[in-house]
């Protein structure tokens, strides 16, 4: 019965790790967006997230970029810089169920002689593990923010992301 809930436990436990990222502002280098200011239009934002998709951090550094540019009076940003740093965890397998047969030998001697036996063996395995092929993630743009019209084909209009990045959100979390 132990091994039954130990296995039921590690189950969710991966399903659990295996959802999207949050987001949320960052806390010291944890998981999650930070923007840094370099001018009055212009700043860096970064998303960093542990996931296995660099897909998730590129769109959410894309839409923290756009509540950014709302929130510092503006309209629009152009991307001026993009990098994408990706730094994987060890891969390993989700699970395994292992078989293994062996032979234990015994020799018991006594005054005279001695006496083996063989007495064969068969263990059965299962191991889960949450670490397969995670990866921390972390998308790095900087922008420069414009109000009116917008400058030119590269501009993302802040309220059109934030509408279309928004319900991704909802439809991930749930």
């Amino acid at each position: 019965m132990k091994t039954l809930i130990t296995i039921i436990l590690m189950t969710l436990l991966v399903a659990g790790c295996a959802s999207k990222p949050d987001y949320r502002p960052s806390n010291k280098g944890s998981v999650g967006y930070s923007e840094q200011k370099i001018t009055n239009d212009r700043f860096r934002v970064q998303f960093k997230s542990v996931s296995n998709s660099v897909a998730d951090a590129a769109d959410y550094a894309l839409l923290r970029s756009a509540e950014l540019t709302q929130e510092q009076g503006f309209d629009w940003f152009v991307i001026t810089s993009k990098e994408t740093f990706v730094e994987s965890e060890k891969v390993e397998p989700a699970s395994a169920i292992g078989l293994s047969h062996q032979q234990r030998i015994e020799r018991r001697c006594g005054l005279i002689t001695c006496e083996t036996y063989r007495r064969p063996m068969s263990e059965v395995g299962v191991s889960f593990n949450s670490a397969n092929s995670r990866k921390e993630v972390h998308s790095i743009l900087e922008i420069r923010m414009g109000k009116g019209v917008m400058s030119n084909e590269s501009s993302y209009s802040a309220v059109d992301v934030i509408e279309n990045l928004s319900k991704k959100l909802v439809t991930n979390t749930n």
